[in-house]
């Protein structure tokens, strides 16, 4: 069975899923062979023109390989002003409803405000923290409102944070490289010690999930 890495910024040639980041203002690009998302990422907003990247990701989002809008979101640790950053994310968060198509979300020190958003929303399409490495509060909180967690090296490498990994229901999880050089092969590894389970439990668990989110036909070699 494969393996899916949820979210990557590099391409590379593997038998597993994987759903490459592309950045708005990058389109168009010729991604045919690819799962993708597409998202105007908060760090971008002031070096870009928003309104472009929001048509750019209107017109790809019609494509079957594109899978999610995203990565975008909200992020206090930044100096773009946090009112353009809701307001870019609310657009996003549009795009996505009149597709159908799930959020990959940044999230940095802006937890309440995106249980905020989620509540104000009320959008029923699933939510996913990409790099998610909130508190153990903050993580039920977030449980409570049916997010989605794709978590990576850093927390699955941080010892303090084993228990806030294993907060989070085996159902609303994805494993993801990121920007890591350890292959998703590893991610895998590193999640399957920590829960204490089976490696291939594991790997039918976010298989499921990703049938679940994403629709079945995706996990096919012609797509990879």
């Amino acid at each position: 069975m494969q393996l899916i890495d949820l979210h990557t910024h590099k391409t590379n040639k593997t038998e597993n899923a994987q759903i490459l980041n592309i950045f708005a203002q990058d389109l168009p690009l010729e991604v045919p062979n690819f799962l993708f998302s597409v998202g105007l990422h908060p760090w971008h907003i002031e070096k870009v023109n928003p309104e472009e990247c929001f048509l750019a990701i209107d017109r790809v989002a019609t494509q079957k390989n594109m899978l999610a809008v995203g990565e975008c979101g909200l992020d206090r640790s930044i100096a773009t002003g946090f009112a353009l950053q809701e307001q870019c994310f609310k657009q996003q968060i549009l795009i996505a409803k009149k597709y159908c198509k799930p959020l990959i979300i940044h999230c940095v020190r802006a937890y309440s405000d995106l249980l905020k958003q989620r509540k104000e929303r009320k959008s029923g399409l699933p939510w996913i923290i990409h790099g998610y490495r909130g508190n153990l509060e903050t993580t039920l909180s977030l449980i409570k409102h049916k997010f989605y967690f794709s978590v990576g090296e850093h927390l699955l490498k941080d010892e303090s944070k084993q228990e806030i990994f294993r907060s989070i229901p085996l159902e609303r999880l994805f494993l993801e490289t990121d920007e890591s050089e350890l292959p998703i092969a590893g991610i895998y590894s590193l999640a399957a010690q920590a829960l204490k389970m089976d490696e291939n439990e594991l790997v039918q668990i976010i298989a499921n999930n990703f049938t679940s989110v994403f629709g079945s036909g995706y996990l096919h070699p012609e797509l990879l």
